[in-house]
């Protein structure tokens, strides 16, 4: 099993770490560019017997990936078919502003919000090409993408997702019902899975 895993914005790929042993694992690092180079990046990293893993704004680099070079299936993690629109404008205005103000802080903050421990450490990433991408996230439409795809999915969502609302993923499954929507007990990433719940995640992928 080949598993090409992408993080999320202002994260590492230590998040994934619970898959390392699973087939071959590989981490791709978001250099904070633009999500078309990003996705091409990740798009070349792709074979026929890769499984992509994307999570948060790594989602969709994944299908804009998966739209260029199709991979054998995709687990999307607290994905959203557009985050500009999960959110009332005033709250997103506000997080950019607050990033302007203190970046680093934000940051952090951020990451208690998402992940609660300090699991990334003091790795910051640079502040101009991070705001820059998360801004392209918030304004990209990935619906017509997704209706498109016909690659096995699985959406991958946390009931008390803080980041993204949990009724994001049923916009990703309204739009494309061909996707198995597998919930969890937990907020913007499934931390407490074992290796072997990520083997029955995998698993029930293979079988779509």
């Amino acid at each position: 099993m080949r598993i090409l895993t992408i993080h999320g914005w202002g994260f590492c790929p230590k998040v994934f770490q619970t898959l390392e042993g699973i087939g071959e694992v590989f981490h791709h690092h978001l250099e904070e560019e633009s999500l078309k180079r990003e996705s091409q990046k990740v798009a070349e990293k792709i074979d026929k017997e890769t499984l992509v893993v994307g999570w948060s704004l790594g989602a969709t680099v994944a299908v804009l990936a998966g739209i260029k070079n199709p991979p054998k299936g995709l687990v999307l993690i607290g994905a959203t078919p557009h985050f500009g629109k999960a959110w009332k404008g005033q709250y997103i205005n506000s997080f950019f502003k607050e990033l302007k103000e203190n970046f680093e802080r934000k940051l952090k903050e951020f990451r208690k919000i998402a992940w609660k421990d300090s699991i990334c450490g003091d790795e910051i990433p640079s502040e101009e090409k991070a705001v820059k991408l998360l801004r392209e996230f918030v304004n990209t439409d990935i619906s017509e993408f997704l209706m498109l795809l016909n690659i096995p999915t699985v959406i991958l969502h946390g009931r008390k997702d803080p980041v993204t609302p949990y009724r994001e993923a049923r916009k990703m499954v309204k739009l494309n019902p061909s996707f198995r929507l597998v919930t969890y007990d937990g907020g913007h990433f499934p931390k407490h899975f074992t290796r072997r719940d990520w083997e029955e995640i995998f698993s029930s992928l293979c079988q779509l």
